[in-house]
Formats: structure tokens, C-alpha cells, sequence
């Protein structure tokens, strides 16, 4: 697999020692949902605010860190500076 914006949330995932079915639980979302963001599947930007927050706050980590784009990525640093 090449390295894409996609793998950010694996990598991040594996940063944290977590296996995607750990994830899942822990996020309460569907394993096989997950695995589609991790392999690219399904656009991670697409899926729903809440979704997003379940998984950083599983991996208490910041939605940068697994956002697939930069749009998004810059997006919610103006959101947050305001």
C-alpha cells in the first residue's frame, strides 16, 4: 500500500496500539465502516461530524490527525479560530 492521506488514520491508529476491531469498539462504529476509511474504500471526509469525533475521541487524538485532506484540515483551523 502507498503511503496516501487515507493511511492517516491507520497510521494513527497503530500509533496508539489499537487493532481496527479495538477501534470500532471503542468509537462504536461498525469494524468493516472502518476498515473502508483505512484502505480508502469510502472517503473519510464524507463521513458524517460525528463519526469523526467518535474516532478521535476513541484515539484522543485531534481531527488533523486523521483527516485524509488538507481542504478539510484548514477548513477547521478557520472554524477554530473563530
Amino acid at each position: 500500500m502507498t503511503q496516501n492521506n487515507t493511511s492517516k488514520l491507520q497510521n494513527t491508529r497503530l500509533a496508539h496500539g489499537m487493532s481496527q476491531s479495538q477501534l470500532a469498539t471503542a468509537a462504536g462504529i461498525n469494524p468493516r465502516m472502518l476498515q473502508y476509511y483505512e484502505q480508502g474504500a469510502k472517503d473519510l471526509s464524507g463521513a458524517k461530524l460525528a463519526t469523526l469525533l467518535k474516532i478521535c475521541t476513541a484515539l484522543h487524538c485531534k481531527l488533523e490527525d486523521i483527516l485524509p485532506d488538507g481542504e478539510t484540515a484548514t477548513l477547521l483551523e478557520q472554524y477554530t479560530a473563530m
